[in-house]
């Protein structure tokens, strides 16, 4: 089952103004948070192709002062509506303009009281005092690297440098995130987005970029939006990609981020595109023909095994020994992936039928 983070919208009377903002519910640890997300500004001077607030686009366009933002999240706040808040913008002006905006916003909720989640999606080529600034008072500060590679960014993205712009303010976040965290001033992460389907990018370069992401810059996460044509932009026309591939590039993800997995591990066809109709964790143990003994192997090769996650690794080690595969499902395997696999008592387990005996 795929399952994507979800929108609904909620009214609100704020004072004498009456506001419908967006309540997002993000999905984290298989908790659902709900999050007001919302752009500072729908003023854009850029002409990203695959944007509904491109500049070369008719819309409505809509801003929001620091102020009045920071009164409506409160008050949906202390009304146990929200838990956080998702703060992004179209560039409108330059891009330090906007990244203080952001930044006056979440200061005058702190000095208002509040403590909940807050995130911070960065312009790119913001000023390294403001990423400076953000990671001090966010949670959680991003800058969309949208693109794996120059190529594909260039002609997407009109007004903006691939390397300058967007990867050198992704590794002064990653360097201003680990100078304060040395300094235990704060708990600040940093993560990303790339869109998939836009452009002709492949899963072997979005996954390298993620890995990139996760190994050298200690992202928290990699998000991935799937392409959805919208009217009256270049790319109308252009089909929308499948909830499918997304959600296998997630998967991939957290194989990179929390199983120690790296992008050389991965499969992909001649297309250096992943089998949609398979877990690519599968794919993996297949192709390197791994083998475990369930009871002797340590927990890093535990985790590589499919059906075998982080808590369920640790409840094998911690119940030990393993005599047979009731109690492998007991403790959470998922023996119709983790079959092929594994050894127990020394007795390599190829069809399930062994496992009922």
């Amino acid at each position: 089952m795929i399952k994507r983070d979800k929108w609904h919208f909620l009214s609100t009377q704020v004072g004498y103004d009456k506001h419908t903002v967006p309540i997002f519910e993000a999905s984290a640890r298989n908790k659902c948070v709900p999050l007001l997300k919302t752009l500072m500004s729908s003023h854009c001077h850029n002409n990203c192709k695959f944007c509904s607030f491109r500049n070369g686009r008719e819309t409505i366009r809509e801003r929001w002062e620091p102020s009045e933002l920071a009164k409506v999240t409160m008050y949906l706040w202390k009304k146990g509506k929200i838990q956080g808040i998702f703060l992004s913008s179209s560039v409108e002006k330059d891009p330090d303009f906007v990244v203080e905006k952001e930044i006056e916003t979440i200061r005058i909720l702190r000095k208002s009281g509040f403590t909940a989640y807050s995130h911070l999606r960065l312009m790119p080529s913001v000023s390294r005092e403001l990423i400076k600034q953000s990671v001090e008072i966010a949670d959680r500060v991003g800058i969309n690297l949208e693109f794996p590679k120059a190529e594909y960014y260039n002609d997407m993205k009109i007004f903006l440098d691939f390397k300058q712009d967007i990867i050198k303010r992704l590794r002064w976040t990653a360097e201003e995130i680990k100078k304060i965290q040395k300094e235990e001033k704060c708990k600040a992460g940093l993560d990303s987005q790339i869109i998939v389907g836009a452009s002709d990018e492949t899963d072997k370069e979005i996954i390298e970029v993620s890995d990139w992401l996760n190994s050298r810059l200690n992202a928290r996460r990699v998000y991935y939006s799937r392409f959805e044509p919208i009217k009256n932009t270049p790319l109308e026309n252009k089909e929308p990609e499948t909830p499918l591939r997304e959600y296998r590039l997630y998967q991939s993800s957290f194989l990179l981020r929390d199983y120690d997995f790296e992008a050389k591990d991965f499969v992909f066809d001649d297309n250096d595109r992943l089998n949609l109709s398979q877990d690519p964790k599968y794919q993996i143990a297949k192709k390197k023909e791994l083998i475990v003994d369930i009871n002797e192997t340590e927990f890093d090769e535990l985790i590589k095994i499919p059906g075998i996650g982080l808590k369920t690794a640790q409840k094998i080690i911690e119940n030990r020994p393993i005599k047979d595969a009731s109690k492998l499902k007991s403790l959470g395997v998922i023996l119709k992936r983790a079959s092929p696999f594994i050894d127990i008592n020394k007795i390599h387990q190829t069809t399930l039928s062994k496992w009922i005996n």
